[in-house]
């Protein structure tokens, strides 16, 4: 999973490394991970550093982007974590 978007975040590099230890490909994935365990995301990064960092995050998302992280959760993905709908039969790949 790439997490170039980190790049794009006025963060330390130990900050940076610990972002991408949590695997998110994408700014929606990381706030949404950290919407499912918000204390423990927070405890990792630091309170004051993990709000800063989702407001950096959040100025990456599109207006849809955001507008789906406001709804509530349909079903619990794995952990708790929001996750996009999966691909209908006809469009995954064999």
């Amino acid at each position: 999973m790439s997490s170039d978007f980190l790049k794009d975040l006025d963060i330390s590099e130990e900050e940076r490394k610990k972002l991408a230890s949590f695997g998110a490909s994408n700014p929606k994935a990381l706030l949404s991970l950290r919407r499912a365990s918000r204390d423990a995301f927070d405890s990792y990064l630091g309170n004051d550093r993990a709000d800063a960092i989702a407001r950096q995050l959040e100025a990456l998302l599109t207006g849809e982007e955001k507008e789906s992280l406001k709804t509530p959760l349909t079903r619990p993905g794995h952990l708790g974590a929001r996750m996009d709908e999966p691909p209908s039969r006809k469009d995954r790949k064999p």
